[in-house]
């Protein structure tokens, strides 16, 4: 084969906030039309605060109808050909965007400022639209199931079932938990069972944050200097809670988090404190749970999902966290992500290293993870995939 297979470990798809309303249980309509108009300015306002208002209408202008993408299938399937992407696994989008869930079961997830009830009832719309989308072309298409797990675990245990048995591969989770319990807590342990059991993976993505206060000044660069930190939260609290020695088939994936720069010093100061240092035996014991060093389980259990690989020299940054845990993404349909100038975006991030570890980060790691057609994907890598030749050397 003289193509790469490409499997992108970061997408997302929603529909327009107005036609969830169609997959969302009759008892909410009302709740849903008082709210959503509400919901689409105040998605507008905050854009123009969080993203520059003038940017995302150039970026819209620019890239027209692919962005319909988001929830179209043959416009979404028509990008993926163009990008040499064979499959990708499908988050919920954003505040930002203007495809996000209701009722804030969005990409950030946030469990405070809403109804836990609505919450649920924006999420299980999502993964009934979800369910449709990827049943369109279930080859191509990794659907995670919206899962607001902090609040009733055999309500999670229910849409899990549900989830799995309407063909989705995963589920993606809240990363911030102000108020509720962390994933250490023992009540999570049926939830982390079953999802061994039944093979699916748990995803965490960027996104979620504290409640800034976004009329004042510099909240940006708290955001942006922050967000690692707290999509690295729920790793450290299973880790060291002893979840992955419970359940060492457990796969949990953390995407978008900047992985070149955050995860090499992560995992060296995780192992230093799980040493119990000088300085830290005061505070007890909290180590006797693990048998193996911290970063031993990331090795494991623990894959990172990295969205548009900078093209800086940062090469030698993979091959700290470990080429077999890094997963390539375009971040499509975001403005940040690698489309519509893919190729080039992969040519000056990857140009030039070993192919077998090229072919790891695009899909061989990934076909770890999810159960997938592998035969039926590398036949189509055949035809859309992008070519082995372009990548020996790095793009100037």
């Amino acid at each position: 084969m003289d193509r790469y297979l490409v499997i992108s470990s970061d997408g997302h798809a929603g529909l327009p906030p107005e036609r969830y309303r169609d997959y969302l249980e009759s008892k909410y309509h009302a709740e849903f039309d008082e709210r959503v108009q509400r919901e689409i300015l105040a998605r507008e306002e905050h854009e123009k605060r969080f993203l520059l208002d003038d940017f995302n209408t150039k970026w819209r202008a620019r890239v027209g109808e692919g962005l319909a993408g988001a929830w179209d299938p043959d416009i979404r399937n028509r990008v993926l050909d163009g990008d040499g992407v064979a499959a990708e696994v499908l988050f919920p989008d954003g505040i930002t965007e203007r495809n996000a869930p209701p009722f804030g079961a969005d990409v950030g997830l946030r469990p405070f400022g809403i109804a836990p009830e609505l919450q649920w009832a924006g999420a299980r719309a999502h993964n009934r639209w979800l369910a449709d989308f990827c049943s369109d072309d279930p080859l191509r298409r990794i659907g995670l199931a919206v899962i607001p797990a902090l609040y009733d675990v055999e309500q999670n245990l229910q849409e899990i079932r549900w989830a799995h048995a309407a063909g989705l591969k995963g589920v993606f989770m809240p990363i911030i938990t102000d108020g509720y319990a962390m994933y250490n807590h023992t009540k999570y342990y049926p939830m982390w069972e079953l999802l061994q059991d039944l093979n699916m993976s748990v995803h965490f993505h960027s996104g979620g944050a504290p409640a800034y206060d976004t009329t004042q000044p510099g909240w940006i660069g708290m955001y942006l200097s922050e967000y690692a930190f707290w999509l690295t939260r729920p790793m450290w609290s299973m880790i060291f809670g002893g979840v992955f020695e419970l359940y060492p088939q457990l796969k949990v994936c953390f995407t978008e988090a900047g992985g070149e720069f955050w995860f090499p010093w992560v995992l060296e100061l995780m192992d230093i404190r799980a040493s119990v240092k000088h300085t830290s035996g005061k505070l007890g014991d909290y180590n006797s749970n693990l048998t193996m060093k911290p970063s031993e389980y990331f090795a494991r259990n623990i894959w990172i999902g990295c969205s548009a690989l900078p093209d800086e020299e940062t090469t030698e940054a993979y091959y700290k966290i470990g080429i077999d845990r890094i997963m390539w993404g375009t971040d499509y349909p975001h403005p940040e992500g690698t489309w519509p100038s893919t190729l080039e975006k992969m040519l000056a991030s990857l140009g030039g290293l070993p192919e077998v570890d090229i072919q790891k980060m695009f899909a061989g790691n990934a076909l770890n993870v999810f159960d997938l057609d592998e035969d039926a994907l590398w036949t189509l890598a055949g035809r859309i995939g992008p070519r082995k030749a372009q990548f020996e050397q790095r793009a100037a």
